[in-house]
């Protein structure tokens, strides 16, 4: 009996060390995954490129397409008039325009003529005045919609899709050509609002182009001003700073937190 009663507490704490170590060693191990799985668990953010200058031109007016001068892939200048409408009718409304303005010039003179000769009445004069200002501005009517018969340019670029075809009848509002501008590309993305913590502008993140993968570097140009409430995430725009092989308008790529790659 007393051989049993003094081995008890022996086997007591025998099994309390057991379980202490086997709580230490568990812990120890949780705290040393945990930092990978935190790693393991940063998933990259995409990005899309865009233009600095993108743009679709439309009809202005309801006509039928005359010209098309340009194609897919053409460069363009500022200025230059990439598609045109036949505007026939237009323009004889605008000389017929221009024919009433100058009879009610000739019609004004003449009556400023014979008032000093006190013949018409002051009143009669005025009224000349006023069918030359009425017809000055029917001309300045067709002169705006004759200019609005050609699509020009408004900045210079390449051709990104054409919309329409020699003879084709469109609507006011309908898609005409789409330009993208010949200046420096920009990339946008949406990233983790916990990124704000380190992320400024002029900062650096390498990224990389799914469709060529080349690596392109990209500077934080633009931080938006609020963080979206339902995915936690702000919008950023960044310039492409340095890039690996040909990087075009609606590439798309990811990019990863430096803490991360």
């Amino acid at each position: 009996m007393t051989v049993c009663r003094s081995a008890r507490p022996a086997k007591l704490a025998a099994a309390l060390v057991l379980w202490m170590g086997g709580v230490c060693l568990g812990t120890c191990a949780f705290a040393q995954a945990k930092p990978a799985a935190a790693s393991a668990n940063v998933a990259p953010v995409r990005f899309l490129v865009v233009a600095a200058q993108e743009s679709i031109l439309s009809a202005s007016v309801a006509g039928r397409i005359a010209k098309v001068p340009v194609g897919l892939g053409d460069s363009v200048r500022a200025g230059q008039v990439v598609a045109s409408f036949d505007c026939a009718e237009v323009q004889a409304r605008r000389g017929a325009a221009r024919a009433e303005h100058e009879a009610a010039r000739v019609q004004y003179e003449a009556k400023q003529k014979l008032q000093g000769l006190q013949s018409p009445a002051e009143v009669e004069v005025e009224l000349a005045a006023a069918n030359v200002n009425k017809a000055q501005s029917q001309v300045q009517i067709f002169e705006a919609q004759v200019a609005q018969c050609a699509i020009v340019a408004p900045f210079a670029g390449k051709v990104a899709r054409v919309h329409v075809k020699v003879g084709q009848g469109v609507n006011p509002g309908a898609p005409v050509i789409e330009l993208v501008g010949s200046g420096p590309l920009k990339a946008r993305m949406n990233v983790p609002s916990q990124w704000l913590a380190w992320l400024k502008t002029g900062e650096k993140l390498d990224g990389k182009v799914d469709e060529t993968g080349g690596v392109v570097a990209l500077k934080v140009t633009r931080i938006a001003a609020r963080v979206d409430a339902v995915s936690q995430t702000v919008e950023i725009e960044t310039e492409l700073a340095s890039t690996t092989g040909v990087v075009l308008p609606g590439m798309s790529g990811q990019v990863r937190a430096p803490s991360a790659l």
